[in-house]
C-alpha cells in the first residue's frame, strides 16, 4: 500500500468517526439541525464547483435546488410517493431542466452565462410564489412528510428524529461527493478542465464540447436538485420568500463558500461551507448584520488569500522556510 492511499484512508476513517460521533457529542438538537444544513450546503456548492470546471460561475444554482425541493415535496404531498423515491426524482426534475436550458445557456460565457443562470433562478422562485394553487404561493408548501421509516436487523429507524436525518443526510451527501470527485478524477473530468482552458483546443483534438458543457451543467443541476430534496424533507415546509432558501442573497453565499473555501481542490467547497457556516451561526447575535461580515471575509480572502483555505497549508509552509532562512542568516 503508497504512502500516498495509507494517508488517504486514514483522513477518510478520522472523518467517518467524526461525522458519527459528532451528534452524540453534542447532544443538542439544534446544533445537529445547524449539521443536517450545512451537509445540505456543503453538496450544493460542491456540485456548483462542477460547473465551475468548465470555467462558469453559476448564480442561479440555488434555482435548481428549489425545483429538486418542491419536485420531490409536491410528489410526495400530491401524489403520495415514497420519500426515498421522491429524492431522486426531485433531482431528475432538476437535470431535466438543465438539460433543456443548457443549449441556450451554455452558448455565452462570463457575466452572460451568470446573469441567465440567476435570472432563471429568480423566475423559478417568483412561478412558485404566484402559483397558489399548485405551490402554496407565498404561504409556501406546508407538511412535508419525512422519509418512511426503515428496519435494519430488527432496528426501525424513524427519520422524523433529528439524529436519524443528520445520519441519512451524511450518507447521501457521502455518496453524492464520492460520484462527484470520481466524475472530476475520470476522463470527463479531464475534458471538461480541457474545454475551461479554451474551447477552440478541445473541439480541434475532438471533444464534443457543447455535448460536455451540457452533460457537466446536467449533472451538477441533478446534485443541487437532490439537495434541495433532502431540505424540503428535512424542514417539512418550503418558502418562496425572496429572504429565505431560495433568494438571490442564498444564491451569493454559496459562491462565496466556493470561493473562501478554494475552489482549486475538491475539498475547497467543503471546507469553506462548514467554516462560514459555523461563523454565521455564532454570530447569529449580529441579525442583519450577518451578510456584511461574511460580505467582508469574502474581500478578505480574495485580495489577501485568493487560492482560498485549501492554500493554507502551503502558506503556512512558505512562511515557516522564510523564516528558517532569516534565523540562518541571522545566526551566520
Amino acid at each position: 500500500m503508497s504512502r500516498k492511499l495509507l494517508i488517504t484512508i486514514t483522513i477518510a476513517a478520522v472523518l467517518a468517526a467524526v461525522i458519527i460521533i459528532l451528534p452524540l457529542a453534542l447532544n443538542s438538537v439544534y446544533w445537529t439541525s445547524i449539521l443536517v444544513l450545512v451537509g445540505i450546503n456543503i453538496l450544493i456548492v460542491s456540485s456548483l464547483r462542477t460547473i465551475k470546471l468548465l470555467g462558469h460561475i453559476s448564480l442561479g444554482h440555488v434555482g435548481f435546488s428549489l425545483i429538486g425541493a418542491y419536485g420531490s415535496g409536491l410528489l410526495a404531498i400530491k401524489l403520495g410517493l415514497s420519500v426515498w423515491l421522491t429524492i431522486f426524482l426531485g433531482g431528475l426534475i432538476a437535470a431535466i431542466l438543465a438539460l433543456v436550458l443548457s443549449y441556450p445557456f451554455l452558448k455565452v460565457k462570463g457575466m452572460y452565462f451568470a446573469l441567465l443562470t440567476l435570472l432563471t433562478a429568480e423566475t423559478l422562485r417568483l412561478i412558485t410564489w404566484y402559483w397558489k394553487g399548485f405551490t402554496g404561493g407565498f404561504w409556501g408548501l406546508l407538511k412535508i412528510p419525512s422519509p418512511g421509516p426503515i428496519t435494519i436487523a430488527g432496528l426501525t429507524i424513524d427519520f422524523d428524529k433529528v439524529n436519524n436525518y443528520y445520519y441519512m443526510t451524511a450518507v447521501v451527501v457521502a455518496i453524492s461527493l464520492f460520484v462527484l470527485y470520481r466524475l472530476e478524477n475520470s476522463h470527463l473530468g479531464f475534458k471538461w478542465k480541457t474545454i475551461q482552458d479554451t474551447d477552440v483546443l478541445a473541439q480541434s483534438v475532438g471533444i464534443n464540447v457543447k455535448w460536455h458543457k451540457m452533460l457537466n451543467f446536467t449533472i451538477a443541476c441533478f446534485f443541487a436538485g437532490i439537495a434541495g430534496a433532502l431540505f424540503a424533507h428535512f424542514q417539512h415546509s418550503l418558502s418562496p420568500d425572496a429572504n429565505a432558501r431560495f433568494g438571490v442573497l442564498m444564491s451569493i453565499y454559496l459562491v462565496v463558500y466556493m470561493v473562501v473555501g478554494g475552489e482549486s481542490k475538491f475539498s475547497g467547497p467543503i471546507i469553506g461551507t462548514v467554516a462560514l457556516s459555523i461563523i454565521s451561526e455564532l454570530a447569529r447575535g449580529l441579525g442583519e448584520y450577518r451578510p456584511m461580515m461574511i460580505g467582508a471575509i469574502a474581500i478578505i480572502f480574495i485580495l489577501l488569500m485568493p487560492e482560498g483555505l485549501v492554500g493554507l497549508p502551503n502558506r503556512c509552509k512558505l512562511l515557516y522556510r522564510k523564516l528558517l532562512r532569516l534565523i540562518q542568516r541571522g545566526s551566520a
